[in-house]
């Protein structure tokens, strides 16, 4: 167990505003990283951790290198998301392992969150390995791609979404898809690339660029974010209705900046929470 003194960083609001599935809090806060148990909580500016993972990792992974006042800066544009900065200060994005993080998002699609979670859950259970009781890693692409269909959709309640998952894993394994290469690609450039896959559109491309690989300019629109930006901006959407979507994040990009993914999260725990 371990110490992490941090600053401008809230562990409750980081790890339940939706943005990963695979955290629960009882006593404090547990999740699987890289393949390894975090029992994580906070008292005051400390950071508790007790893992196998040294605090590089848990740095990382909380962003906890992130400038963020010069993020709420850039940010903290008008009188409406202002109060937000300050009511959800500390919120972090995660960078998650894009893997996991893709095929999270692939199972979000018309999808609720408690929902989500399970489908998650029982995709560890059923294929990934044991950690401890009760904690499973997250299945490889190589796992993943021997499963069969009906056995994905029986086992782990994934429903339509079981081919799009075991097609990109297939993809991966035989070299058709570089997943981590996207890392190295501007965010259009990436948004291109996934949204090839099958069953990946605008918004899980923009999740994954998000929360994957630190496409901060990435501004992911679900039915949350278009209800709260079209309360607090509406007038300038001005496009048919079928393009909205891109048309907010558009407008995000330009009035929010380069960190306009920060600002999402923000506008999205208000509406979502």
């Amino acid at each position: 167990m371990y110490r992490i003194n941090t600053n401008d960083f809230n562990l409750d609001h980081t790890l339940s505003c939706g943005q990963v599935f695979r955290w629960e809090k009882n006593d404090c806060w547990t999740g699987i990283v890289n393949g390894a148990i975090i029992r994580a909580k906070q008292e005051g500016a400390e950071l508790i951790i007790d893992s196998s993972l040294d605090e590089k990792v848990i740095q990382d992974y909380f962003r906890l290198d992130d400038d963020m006042e010069k993020i709420y800066t850039s940010i903290n544009r008008d009188e409406k998301i202002a109060p937000l900065l300050w009511k959800y200060r500390g919120l972090r994005l995660i960078r998650q392992d894009p893997w996991e993080c893709l095929v999270s998002y692939i199972c979000s699609k018309a999808n609720n969150i408690p929902k989500i979670k399970n489908s998650i859950k029982h995709i560890c259970e059923c294929f990934g390995n044991e950690i401890e009781t009760g904690y499973y890693t997250f299945p490889s692409p190589d796992v993943l791609a021997e499963v069969k269909p009906n056995e994905m959709k029986q086992q782990c309640r994934v429903g339509f979404r079981a081919p799009d998952i075991l097609n990109i894993a297939d993809m991966i394994v035989n070299h058709e898809f570089d997943l981590y290469g996207i890392k190295d690609l501007s965010y259009r450039e990436g948004r291109k690339e996934l949204m090839k896959i099958k069953g990946v559109g605008s918004k899980i491309a923009d999740c994954v660029l998000l929360f994957a690989f630190d496409k901060l300019e990435s501004f992911p629109v679900d039915t949350h974010i278009m209800q709260i930006m079209n309360r607090f901006y509406g007038e300038n959407f001005k496009g048919p209705k079928s393009k909205k979507k891109e048309e907010i994040a558009e407008f995000a990009r330009e009035y929010f900046g380069k960190y306009c993914g920060y600002a999402q999260e923000y506008l999205f725990l208000e509406d979502f929470g």
